[in-house]
């Protein structure tokens, strides 16, 4: 009968080949869970430009219609709907009103 002769080989215990199989799950973890929040922030940062890009505009667009506000007299608009809508008038003023349908 021959012997078979066994090489020498990398001889691990039990316990210590867990460790090293956890080790590996755990930095695959990480890796992913890291991918996955550097995606969320690429996420949110093009979402705060787009925001920042919007409040801009909006800002833009108050400052143009506070300047247009500003251009016309609210009192005069005011004085305006008073008397034409609601047939407001100051004290001491008389109302005449002409009437096109005559015989």
């Amino acid at each position: 009968m021959r012997r078979i002769k066994r090489g020498k080989g990398i001889k691990m215990s039990f316990i210590p080949a867990m460790i090293s199989i956890a080790l590996v799950v755990v930095i695959v973890l990480i890796i992913t869970r890291f991918n996955s929040i550097m995606q969320q922030r690429e996420r949110i940062v093009a979402e705060s430009k787009q925001l920042a890009a919007q409040e801009e505009s909006l800002k833009m667009r108050l400052d143009s219609l506070q300047l247009a506000g500003a251009a016309s007299d609210d009192t005069e608009k005011v004085e305006n709907i008073a008397r034409g809508q609601l047939d407001m008038v100051y004290p001491g003023e008389v109302i005449f009103r002409i009437s096109g349908d005559q015989p």
